[in-house]
């Protein structure tokens, strides 16, 4: 009798523990409390603002919607040193498959040391494991250029204590650029699905709905997201981050989840790129009570054969496509910023060239979502030429008018 007293409280530990930054007054009601947690350093530094942000693999976590704009593959190795020696590993594989469908596929684990057990008398008995694992599928579809929707699945296993569950959850999401160039808007369902059963009573999987918004601002490389997030066992919670992207090779963030107990939680995240294609990043949170929590991951990004294949052919005259009516630029102390006009629907590709005899270089891997596009600014005195196209279905659209800027 004693001892099943000590396993049901380490299980109601280790469901307070996991649930430590979701306080409130019913806390520790739903079971699966894996289900909710980051696995990342880029989302768990942004504190989980990341309902609005697409183009990334760890949208699968948040709003499978935002998997529909994966411009390549990657490959992600995460893992987390968390609170009271709980340690989770993951492993995420994102790939985009023809420019309107995208998918992930990811694999958790969470455990902690043994804990040694014991009876009514003191003596040892064996020892306790606690550990959690999913299996996690999600998809995104482009409706349209600027509307995805999206769908997600997961297997989950809970053992804790010797007691086991598990189940499966499902999450949908919708993704929108809005009409502000840079601003975008996600919502998102997770874990919808039955209830599961550790020992005699029947629990809740952590079923929650969020929405955010973030805007990037165009040729800065500063990005601010804030979500809203309410559980069926949680108070609603705001998270708000912030990231800043130098040179498009080296990341800071910052990010800070509120809640009704008001506690200031900032979690601090750096990260830099190698080479275009390997990615290291490293997220650092301290809580007050729980201690010190390091979240480090390495992402190896590749093209795919619909990144590869991707070709655009000049537009057909009968076909009504205009290029941006106006293209701007402007100069700062070590880049050069490109704006333009948005055409509805369209992406855009942008060209450059030092003089009318040269031809024409494009300066964007992919086509640009966003009506801006900034660019390094050459060492050396030039005059630059640039002119700015749209795509619309795979057609792209004659020049726009040029614009012109002098380096001196």
């Amino acid at each position: 009798m004693i001892l099943k007293f000590k396993i049901s409280l380490l299980i109601l530990i280790f469901a307070s523990v996991v649930g430590a930054q979701q306080p409130a007054s019913n806390a520790g009601t739903a079971g699966g409390q894996f289900l909710r947690m980051d696995l990342n350093p880029r989302s768990s530094a942004l504190s989980g603002a990341f309902t609005a942000i697409g183009g990334d693999q760890n949208a699968l976590f948040f709003n499978p919607a935002g998997l529909a704009e994966l411009s390549n593959g990657s490959l992600s190795l995460n893992h987390t040193q968390w609170y009271e020696d709980i340690r989770m590993d993951n492993v995420l594989l994102g790939y985009n498959f023809d420019r309107k469908f995208g998918a992930a596929i990811s694999a958790s684990y969470l455990w902690m040391p043994p804990i040694q057990g014991k009876d009514a008398y003191g003596a040892n008995t064996s020892k306790l494991t606690v550990s959690s694992s999913i299996l996690h599928l999600g998809f995104g579809y482009k409706v349209h250029p600027s509307l995805f929707i999206g769908l997600g699945i997961k297997y989950f296993q809970d053992n804790l204590a010797g007691f086991t569950a598990d189940g499966y959850a499902f999450d949908a999401g919708l993704f929108i650029h809005l009409f502000i160039p840079g601003l975008s808007f996600g919502a998102a369902v997770q874990n919808t699905g039955g209830k599961i059963q550790y020992d005699k009573v029947r629990e809740r999987i952590p079923f929650s709905y969020r929405s955010g918004l973030a805007y990037k601002i165009p040729g800065v490389g500063l990005r601010f997201a804030v979500d809203v997030i309410k559980g069926i066992d949680t108070d609603l919670q705001f998270a708000a981050g912030a990231e800043y992207i130098f040179k498009r090779s080296f990341f800071l963030r910052l990010g800070n989840r509120f809640t009704n107990s008001q506690n200031i939680l900032p979690s601090y995240g750096a990260g830099f790129k190698i080479a275009g294609k390997y990615i290291f990043e490293y997220t650092f949170l301290a809580h007050e009570q729980l201690g010190y929590t390091h979240r480090a991951g390495f992402t190896l990004t590749f093209n795919t054969p619909a990144s590869q294949k991707y070709r655009y052919s000049t537009v057909q005259k009968s076909v009504r496509l205009s290029p941006p009516r106006m293209v701007t630029t402007a100069i700062t102390s070590s880049s050069l910023i490109v704006k333009w006009d948005k055409v509805f629907g369209a992406r855009y590709n942008v060209y450059a060239r030092i003089s009318r005899k040269e031809k024409w270089k494009k300066l964007n891997r992919h086509p640009l979502y966003s009506a801006s596009m900034e660019f390094k600014k050459p060492k050396h005195s030039a005059m630059i030429y640039i002119v700015v196209t749209s795509i619309v279905n795979g057609k792209e659209s004659s020049h726009s008018k040029e614009a012109t800027i002098e380096i001196r």
